[in-house]
């Protein structure tokens, strides 16, 4: 048989194609046409995904393809990191609606990522969301307003929440003590990012139904407490309980004990914790804490506790000795400050991410075949080498206990120098399949050990699917002037590029350097830790990377303290003209701009 036309093809063939594809993709290929076609990609319609559209793209799909589909919409997803303006734009959108029911009377889950100051207003029509997800923009700070309103709307006013996540805040969200408890009834589940410890017994009075509970506490607070924790307080339905403790004062072993014995129906308990209490380090002391919990099944341990003075490594062996005889399977490993506890094997259930450091390549277990057991679900991994001196393989071998990355995030990197073959020669057989983002966080003294990074970066054999770098703005210069002019990083496109003050100034002819080695890029954004280091230059590179990038949908620069000055953009005459000569377009309105006092932002 001759197939002439795609509708020709079987509705398998076609549902197969279509899986292939984003929800909004399929809807603009084969919505509208006909009543068969119509009825095999409904599938389709329910969760839609907002995000990698193009300007254009996104007025088309929200004014006209949107309106069309409402009825079916389940889930939607709206992400300003690709799409700079894309939530604050689509709340205009909706303006006439009460809620956002009144538009989409299906919707069941909406996860709003990149969310900044500017995105607060559509908090009010979303109350009614039985899942929520809000990831805050991590580079440009909330304001205390924000926070506040995050606060008042999301657990202080009636709404439908069932699952919430809260997540991304720089130091977490405080949340306000001084207001009438409200008790969240419909609340079961959620992931939420706070400031203090104060915040997390707040969470306790004001959610009391909780089942899941993943909670981040960030700074140790030096004011009175605000809350006291009582045991009737204590969540009394929690069965999955998940703690990450990032300030190593914040909590001793004795206070976490208090904690945990006090919700005796926790099944899932993962702990990540960085403290400089030594008695998280003792096997008996954890076993005397499980034995209080009847109820558990699962336990994870990622531990980091800074118990070293000296410039040699700390000898793991006393603490791995004490969870052998406690019967606890964990491995350990240091460096000369930290001790690092995990528990083994990594195989977990549901998709997460994984603190180590390269020390970790001589880890020792307390149960070797658990050990070398193959890593599940972990599609994240941070490494931190504190700048202490190492080798490429060291690195290479703990990644090469988790195949089935996605991101890899290496910061504080002091790799000796090598020959190019020593680790691709160890290491022919790494396979990183499903990596996608490369985040190589500052090298010692800007000087990135350049095999090392580009067996990482440009190894198509180890990461097929690498199209992400996150780099510091002096390491890329310092690469970028010692590479062979044939080189280019066709594969990436897309760019975020961090300065702070070890990077010195931006500077223009820098720019030019970069594009020859990155020519594809569709997102880019530099981020500065002060305006001072780019005000000279950023109009300048603006238009250069607008000009020079054929493929360009997104571009950001920002900083954290000061103001850009952008005098091109200090009103909309002047704006629309820079926009029509720089991008070649008649109509100005086909580019969307945030001018603000500390970012500047274009999406086309």
């Amino acid at each position: 048989m001759i197939l002439a036309k795609l509708e020709d093809l079987p509705d398998e063939i076609l549902i197969e194609i279509c899986i292939y594809l984003n929800g909004v993709d399929v809807i603009n290929a084969f919505g509208q046409l006909n009543s068969r076609l119509e009825k095999t990609i409904g599938q389709f319609r329910c969760d839609i995904n907002l995000q990698y559209l193009t300007f254009n793209q996104f007025q088309r799909y929200c004014f006209h393809l949107l309106r069309y589909n409402a009825e079916y919409i389940v889930k939607l997803t709206l992400n300003t990191w690709y799409s700079p303006g894309e939530i604050s734009l689509f709340h205009k959108s909706i303006a006439q609606c009460n809620t956002l029911r009144d538009f989409l009377p299906s919707l069941q889950q909406l996860w709003l990522i990149n969310f900044s100051n500017q995105d607060v207003e559509i908090l009010p029509k979303i109350l009614f969301v039985e899942k929520l997800m809000i990831d805050i923009d991590t580079q440009m700070p909330l304001l205390h307003s924000s926070k506040v309103l995050l606060d008042r709307y999301l657990f202080c006013t009636p709404n439908k929440i069932k699952e919430l996540r809260l997540y991304g805040a720089e130091d977490g969200i405080e949340l306000q003590h001084d207001v009438a408890i409200m008790m969240c009834q419909w609340l079961e589940k959620l992931i939420i990012s706070v400031a203090t410890l104060d915040d997390l017994i707040l969470i306790f009075r004001r959610a009391p139904n909780l089942n899941k509970l993943h909670i981040e506490v960030n700074i140790l607070s030096v004011d009175l407490p605000k809350q006291y924790a009582t045991i009737e307080m204590m969540l009394k339905h929690i069965k999955d309980f998940h703690l990450w403790i990032k300030d190593k004062r914040l909590l001793i072993f004795d206070d976490l004990c208090n904690i945990l014995i006090n919700m005796p129906t926790i099944e899932r308990l993962s702990l990540e914790i960085e403290t400089d209490d030594i008695n998280f380090s003792e096997g008996y002391r954890w076993k005397e804490l499980l034995s209080n919990l009847p109820n558990l099944s699962r336990l994870d341990l990622g531990l980091k506790i800074w118990i070293g003075w000296d410039s040699v490594p700390i000898d793991v062996s006393p603490y791995l000795e004490t969870f052998i005889e406690s019967n606890i399977d964990v491995c350990c490993y240091a460096d000369s400050r930290v001790l690092f506890i995990d528990t083994i094997p990594y195989d977990f259930d549901s998709v997460t991410g994984i603190m180590t450091s390269p020390r970790a390549s001589t880890a020792k277990p307390t149960n070797m075949k658990l050990f070398q057991q193959r890593a599940r679900k972990v599609n994240t991994l941070c490494f931190d080498g504190r700048h202490e001196l190492t080798s490429a393989n060291d690195w290479l071998r703990v990644i090469n206990r988790f195949p089935d990355l996605q991101v890899l995030d290496i910061a504080s990197i002091n790799v000796r120098d090598e020959t190019e073959c020593e680790s691709a020669e160890n290491y022919k057989q790494l396979r990183l399949p499903s990596l996608t983002i490369l985040r190589y966080i500052r090298s010692t003294k800007c000087e990135v050990n350049i095999p090392f990074f580009m067996y990482l970066a440009d190894n198509h054999t180890l990461a097929p699917r690498l199209r992400t770098l996150t780099i510091m703005y002096g390491d890329l210069i310092y690469l970028c002037k010692r590479l062979p002019i044939d080189v280019c990083f066709k594969r990436f496109t897309e760019l975020c590029i961090y300065s702070n003050g070890a990077d010195g100034h931006i500077r223009k002819e820098d720019t030019g350097l970069i594009l020859n080695f990155f020519p594809n890029l569709e997102h880019f954004w530099l981020h500065a830790q002060s305006s001072r280091t780019l005000n000279r230059s950023v109009e300048f590179i603006a238009e250069t990377l607008l000009c020079s990038l054929p493929k360009l949908i997104s571009l950001r620069i920002s900083c954290r303290k000061d103001s850009l000055r952008v005098p091109s953009f200090n009103d909309d005459d002047t704006c629309h003209s820079w926009i029509k000569r720089v991008c070649g377009i008649d109509n100005p309105e086909d580019i969307h701009i945030i001018v603000g006092k500390k970012e500047l932002a274009i999406w086309k």
